[in-house]
């Protein structure tokens, strides 16, 4: 039985999934040396996606939340931290105050990494 996180993508998921454009995220995966594991359309596995965002190794019961689309630094000072502005997030995600994962020149946050920090402060 294939589990969700055994489909592989296609590159508007992928897209999805981080909140870029798709022209940026063929970009991305090309840089990183992401390598397709199907063609017509191109698809990629959940796996080589999170060890772009620096997840070795997600698990099953894990791979739900770290399928969820990335959030972008303003809706995480929106929804967890209503006090700090964008760029503060993004200050403190360069500075490893915050959990963050840098695509490129952007960032974005695990959406449970932020609820996490929300509470620990």
């Amino acid at each position: 039985m294939l589990l969700q996180y055994d489909i592989p993508i296609t590159v508007a998921d992928a897209a999805r999934h981080f909140q870029l454009g798709e022209t940026t995220t063929r970009k991305l995966l090309a840089t990183a040396n992401v390598r397709p594991v199907a063609h017509n359309p191109q698809r990629y596995a959940w796996a080589d996606i999170w060890q772009l965002e620096g997840a070795a190794y997600v698990s099953a019961e894990l791979a739900i939340e770290f399928q969820k689309p990335l959030l972008k630094p303003a809706e995480v000072a929106f929804l967890y931290f209503k006090h700090l502005s964008p760029r503060t997030i993004t200050d403190r995600a360069k500075k490893g105050r915050l959990p963050g994962i840098l695509l490129g020149s952007d960032w974005r946050f695990r959406e449970r990494d932020m609820r996490a920090a929300a509470i620990h402060g």
